[in-house]
């Protein structure tokens, strides 16, 4: 299975945060899944998370691991967070953006959301 294919696999599950809003998105949505990479039949992702202060990383660590090691071939999932907290509101899909704007969500992880739907660039 493709690296493209075992994001697919984890991409919707869900994020606490967006689903306190009632504006549920996946983590793909979120832009909390920076790489997945595999050699042979290990698999690491590699997470941002949205808070130092989130509380969601065993939760996100069980899920992205059952759903990985029932993929043929996979034996082992390696979870790692992204410590620099590279993560900000900009990188919400804008589609996931405008449902929050809909609901008018302003805040998400503890930070405001952009007006403007646009994505910065990432450096």
């Amino acid at each position: 299975m493709s690296e493209q294919a075992l994001r697919e696999r984890i991409q919707d599950i869900p994020d606490p945060c967006s689903c306190a809003t009632g504006v549920p998105l996946g983590i793909g949505e979120m832009g909390l899944i920076e790489s997945v990479k595999r050699t042979d039949g290990e698999v690491t992702v590699r997470l941002h998370i949205t808070s130092p202060m989130c509380m969601m990383a065993a939760y996100f660590m069980r899920e992205i691991e059952q759903r990985l090691l029932a993929v043929d071939g996979v034996t082992t999932v390696n979870v790692e967070f992204d410590q620099e907290l590279k993560w900000t509101p900009q990188d919400i899909e804008p589609g996931a953006r405008q449902r929050l704007a809909d609901k008018r969500i302003t805040m998400l992880g503890g930070r405001l959301l952009p007006r403007d739907g646009a994505r910065p660039p990432r450096s």
